[in-house]
């Protein structure tokens, strides 16, 4: 019996053995900062586990977790520690969390350089990779809308390959963009291999000389780390629709309004281009020769597809790091059949090597392969555009025909129709292959005997090749009468045509420089460079074509008409060089200095004039690392203040204005043979020279609670100097001669720019919000101009002293209602005099008896955003994020230009019948000054959108592990889901551009699915 009780307890204890090793035992902790005050909110977390509480009011917390398991501590602003049970004293832990030392350490791209975020006193805006990819885009520039103080973004367009934002710093223009030390694009660049984006805005972007008067954008392209190699790998499947877009009417309500336009205009029934029974036929869609084609829902998709993929490699040691990236992107379009698409291919190497302790290379290669499948007819534009053809396409014909081998002529605009020439396989194609090479190759010295200098040597080469090939033709279209069943032969008017055009460039730029970084006793701080740049651009190309083809069949030149065959070509060139410095000083990271000078010679420009010095000037005081500021306000964490004052410029002009010469002109036929002459150029101006831009700028940074509550607000004024300009607005034309391009002009340009956010944490629930605002405006402070006699043509013409961006029109008083109200008019309509009900009243704004051009007022500020703004959304709970952001744009204008053969057209028009005052579209037929531009023309193009919207949710450690993986994220995305706009009523999207309408591919809204994959 007792050897029994010997063997119950023996299995009980080996059954209990496994519970006892993973007993839970009560800890309880307190947690403060390195002054002992307590750390409310503190998230506690038993490691591995979901196991988690947060500290109370007075900085305690309690938890339940197993017998020597680990606690994870973290705070926002703090550093993460990891502590023990077992160090526990009487089941209570003491933990101190000190200040995180990385955001002291954060740097930031500078010109040529980095620089530690807490030192920085320019006015510099950035974003890394983690923000730029949160929202998959085709290109970089959308990432950035919205999310920046100062940039002002526009997108115009939703075609593939060409839907980026015109991106332009504080309203300055195009920016200078530079990937890598190297002036290029960004667009075609995948944002998943970018690391950061830097925006220069003030005296920071003045090391850039003679190209940074618009301000810089600066990219920089991931590299490797030490570590065990990462393989990521990210997958999108994204489904793209139309933000907003006009419509055809039917065919119905489009000969309903043509025979109403005929007959109110005065003409008479006889001669109306349809009668009533014909467009009660229309409306009725019973008689096979009265169809109502809805031209958009037959050629167009409600969804188009999207898919981008991308494999990286990143990982090395102390002696070699290396980052490897291929990604590839296919956007389709909202066109059905072979409507086209656009495809990307982005391969990188970045490889970092220490040959000796003191010498490392740098090794960069990268190619990008575009191409472009589209239909010939070109899809932006008002002229020669499918989108021209879209409403000239009739909807009184079918979509199909009895014989399904004869393709249907809708009109088209002489075309045949928008079926057609959006259709690559009826009507040929316009292709287009892109291939950029880069290489650089950059050697880093450490000068042993000298602590601090360092000595780098880079090369890089550049090379881009473009082939178009632009074939284009008509196919054979039929209209079928049903009652008579006949076919009728539509001939096309564009004889097959093929275009080649084969297109090079290459850029070389060579930089030496020194670099000296050395902190002394007493924390004195200096930093100088010293740099050298050389840059050779040379482009050529040639374009070769052929028309009268007997087949389509074959699309090469061999195969076309010698008879009217042409071919052209020609070559650019242009070098700069560049002497560069920058000295910068502080005193224990307190008070900071920073000049720089650019020393730029442009090959544009003649010997005399071909240099140009740019200087730049800025201060810092971080008054928050004063002690008494210290001790009156303990909770303020940073407080910074900047001043800046530079010059830089700009050398945006025809390349040797200052020679002149001849250049082959017109032909000429002697004697039967056909001859090139020669013409004159240009009168030669020796003088000109640099534009020039003087940039101030007075910025505060702020930080309170550990950086919970931060911001920056700037301000600044540019004068802009030399603008090129000639003088034929003030010689008469008796001169004779084309004068030449001279340094007229100035204007100057003022703003603001706000950040504020708050970032905190409670428990597992994570957040950071943020909202940026920013307003600019240009005025011209002189402008070559005539004097003018008339005060009104001075008051409506004049740009000197005036804003550059003012439209003026007629001010209008809705529509007149009665023939009665039009008698009783008190004043007259300068060349009108047959006005009747349902024309636009306008007002007599100088009350001189007869509205004409001298009533014009301004009526908008022009067609670019004055003001934008942006409120970023980034919350976390456990492993699930949701980040949303806002952007707005206020203040600029939009001719909405409704086409008169739409729907809304037919639905906002004024009718005898509803006789509305205030009708967006006046009297069909009526009085052409209806036609004149005025505030019913213009319309404020206000809104604010929803840009981008992500769910994600990253799974669990605990579930990775066992299969090997460091991270698996999934998340869906969308990107323009809802706008708030005025504009809405009128079917146009808000950033649509200036009097397009209906002309040019829409704005899209995406959705995506995405999943991140890493081990």
């Amino acid at each position: 019996m007792k050897c029994f009780k010997k063997k119950v307890h023996l299995l009980l204890w080996l059954f209990l053995l496994p519970a006892i090793s993973y007993a839970q035992i009560a800890i309880t902790g307190t947690v403060t900062d390195e002054q002992g005050e307590t750390v409310i909110g503190a998230n506690v977390v038993e490691k591995g586990t979901r196991s988690s509480t947060v500290t109370d009011v007075n900085g305690n917390f309690s938890l339940t977790v197993a017998n020597n398991t680990v606690l994870q501590v973290s705070y926002l602003g703090y550093a993460t520690r990891e502590i023990n049970v077992s160090s526990a004293v009487n089941g209570h832990l003491a933990i101190t969390l000190t200040e995180d030392a990385k955001a002291l350490e954060e740097v930031v791209m500078v010109g040529y350089g980095t620089q530690k975020k807490v030192n920085v006193v320019g006015s510099i805006a950035t974003i890394n990779s983690a923000e730029l990819t949160k929202a998959p885009v085709a290109s970089t520039a959308n990432a950035l809308v919205g999310k920046l103080p100062g940039l002002i973004a526009k997108q115009e367009s939703g075609l593939p390959g060409a839907d980026a934002a015109t991106l332009s710093i504080r309203g300055f223009g195009s920016p200078l963009i530079i990937v890598d030390g190297i002036e290029t694009s960004f667009n075609n660049i995948d944002a998943n291999e970018i690391e950061s984006v830097s925006i220069l805005k003030d005296a920071s972007a003045a090391v850039y000389g003679a190209r940074a008067g618009k301000g810089v954008i600066l990219v920089t392209t991931k590299r490797g780390v030490e570590g065990k190699p990462m393989i990521t790998f990210n997958t999108t499947y994204t489904l793209q629709g139309i933000t907003d877009m006009l419509r055809q009417a039917s065919s119905g309500q489009q000969a309903e309004m043509k025979r109403e336009a005929h007959l109110q205009s005065g003409m008479p029934e006889a001669s109306a281009p349809f009668t009533q029974e014909q467009v009660d036929l229309y409306y009725a869609g019973t008689h096979p020769d009265y169809p109502n084609t809805d031209w958009m829902d037959v050629i167009t998709r409600k969804f188009s597809p999207q898919q981008q993929h991308n494999l990286s490699l990143r990982g090395g040691n102390d002696r070699l790091k290396y980052y490897g990236f291929f990604g590839y992107l296919n956007q389709g379009s909202m066109i059905k059949k072979n409507g086209g698409e656009y495809s990307r291919y982005n391969l990188r190497s970045n490889i970092d090597a220490r040959i000796l302790d003191n010498l490392t290379m740098e090794v960069d290669l990268s190619t990008i392969i575009e191409a472009r499948r589209f239909p010939w007819r070109n899809s932006e534009g008002e002229e020669s555009s499918i989108w021209q053809d879209y409403w000239t396409t009739e909807p009184y014909y079918p979509a199909t025909l009895p014989d399904p081998a004869k393709v249907p002529y809708a009109n088209g605009a002489g075309t045949g129709g928008f079926h057609i020439t959006s259709n690559s396989e009826l009507s040929g194609y316009r292709n287009t292959d892109n291939q950029n090479l880069k290489g650089s190759l950059a050697l880093n010295y450490d000068f042993k005997f000298i602590d601090g200098l360092k000595a780098r040597a880079f090369f890089n080469y550049d090379q881009s090749y473009s082939f178009f090939k632009h074939f284009q033709y008509l196919i054979q279209t039929w209209t079928y009468n049903y009652a008579a069943d006949l076919y009728t032969a539509k001939g096309g008017n564009v004889p097959p045509t093929l275009t080649h055009n084969d297109n090079r460039s290459r850029s070389l730029t060579g930089q030496l420089s020194l670099n000296y970084d050395k902190t002394f006793g007493g924390g004195h701080h200096v930093s100088g460079l010293l740099l050298y740049e050389v840059i050779d651009n040379y482009g050529d190309w040639i374009s070769a074509k052929r028309i009268e083809y007997t087949t389509t069949a074959i699309d090469y030149l061999f195969a076309g008409s010698v008879v009217d065959q042409a071919a052209d070509g020609s070559a650019s060139e242009m070098g700069r060089a560049s002497y560069i410095g920058r000295f910068g000083y502080d005193f224990q990271s307190k008070y900071l200095v920073e000049a720089t000078f650019r020393y730029d010679a442009s090959a544009k420009y003649s010997k005399e004039t071909r240099w140009g010095f740019f200087p730049s000037l800025s201060l810092g005081w971080r008054i928050s690392e004063e002690q008494f500021l210290r001790n009156l306000l303990p909770s303020l964490s940073n407080l910074k203040l900047r001043l800046s004052a530079s010059q830089t410029g700009d050398d945006s002009v025809a390349s040797f204005k200052y020679l002149s010469g001849y250049n082959f002109g017109n032909k000429y036929v002697f004697g039967g043979t056909t001859e090139i002459g020669l013409v004159a150029t240009d009168m030669a101006n020796p003088w000109l020279s640099w534009e020039k831009m003087d940039i101030y700028n007075a910025g505060l940074d702020f930080g309170l609670w550990k950086q919970k509550l931060y911001g920056e607000f700037d301000v600044f004024y540019r004068e802009r100097k030399g603008i090129p300009g000639n003088r034929l607005a003030t010689l008469p034309s008796t001169v004779g001669a084309d004068l030449p391009v001279e340094n007229l002009n100035n204007l100057n340009d003022r703003g603001f720019e706000l950040l504020l956010g708050y970032a905190d944490q409670a428990g597992a629930f994570r957040w950071d919000l943020s909202a940026n605002l920013s307003w600019s405006r240009s005025k011209w402070g002189y402008y070559e101009e005539p004097e003018y006699a008339d005060d009104d043509e001075r008051r409506m013409n004049r740009r000197s002293g005036q804003w550059t961006d003012r439209i003026f029109g007629y001010v209008s008083d809705g529509l007149f209602t009665s023939q009665e109200e039009i008698d009783q008019l008190p004043y007259t309509y300068d060349g009108i005099t047959a006005l009747k009900p349902g024309d636009v009243r306008y007002v007599d704004t100088n009350n001189d008896g007869v509205v004409n051009w001298r009533d014009q007022v301004e009526i908008g500020k022009g067609f670019t955003p004055h003001w934008m703004g942006g409120l970023n959304i980034n919350l976390a709970y456990k492993d699930f994020d949701l980040s949303a952001l806002f952007q707005g744009a206020f203040d600029f204008y939009i001719l909405p230009r409704v086409h008169p053969a739409s729907d809304v057209y037919y639905n906002e028009r004024w009718t005898p019948a509803n006789n509305d005052r205030d009708a967006l579209i006046p009297r069909l037929g009526g009085a052409s000054s209806n036609n004149w531009g005025s505030d019913r023309s213009f319309k404020r193009a206000d809104y604010v959108r929803l840009k981008t919207l992500t769910l994600g949710y990253t799974l669990p450690d605990k579930w990775l592990k066992p299969v090997h993986l460091r991270n698996v994220r999934l998340y869906v995305a969308g990107v323009n889901l809802f706008t708030i706009s005025g504009l809405k009523k009128y079917h146009i999207d808000p950033e649509a551009p200036a009097g397009g309408g209906g002309y040019y591919f829409p704005q899209m809204y995406t959705v995506t699915f995405g999943l991140n994959v890493s081990l």
